[in-house]
């Protein structure tokens, strides 16, 4: 862990409201795309994110305040995931520090290096993830979490853990109301 604080991402600081947000996403050239957000969750197009173009970019929201980013960047071929989800890893390792927690796994029939790694990402069958945390000035650590998801898609994500926290509870509350 850093002692340097994760304040945001895009320019965009923890706790800003909707309206901020929206500001500095349309001065990145971001799209809102109205059909697919929600009050709270707020979905961009043609955002492009340390000079790579992205798939979509979404913003969470707790009560007004930003909370985390999902950024989802799709590799021009899809035999490159790895190799750019390792140029995404090591750009964050070079700006905040090398994280311990990187994993990468496999499920048979497949095993590292068999030229098959794209496949079992895609079955759900490997994982490739890495975390770097941060303290917060709150109770719970700041996040940034890179993987690979099961459409091929580098997935980056920046979080506030108070905030987090509190949207994931919420979230609990409202979905345990259909049991």
């Amino acid at each position: 862990m850093t002692n340097q604080p994760l304040e945001g991402v895009f320019g965009i600081p923890f706790g800003a409201n909707i309206e901020f947000a929206k500001f500095k996403m349309a001065e990145r050239d971001g799209i809102l795309d109205e059909s697919l957000s929600k009050p709270e969750s707020l979905i961009f197009n043609n955002v492009v994110f340390a000079g790579m173009k992205t798939n979509m970019v979404i913003l969470s929201f707790y009560n007004n305040q930003f909370t985390k980013a999902s950024i989802y960047i799709t590799p021009v071929v899809e035999s490159e995931t790895v190799a750019l989800y390792q140029k995404i890893g090591g750009d964050l390792n070079s700006k905040y520090y090398v994280t311990d927690k990187d994993y990468e796994t496999y499920d048979y029939p497949y095993e590292a290096n068999d030229g098959h790694t794209t496949t079992a990402i895609s079955a759900g069958l490997a994982s490739f993830s890495r975390f770097w945390n941060f303290e917060s000035r709150g109770k719970e650590d700041d996040y940034i979490s890179l993987s690979i998801d099961l459409y091929l898609d580098v997935v980056l994500v920046y979080e506030n853990g108070d905030l987090m926290k509190l949207l994931s509870e919420r979230t609990q509350q409202i979905n345990s109301e259909d049991y």
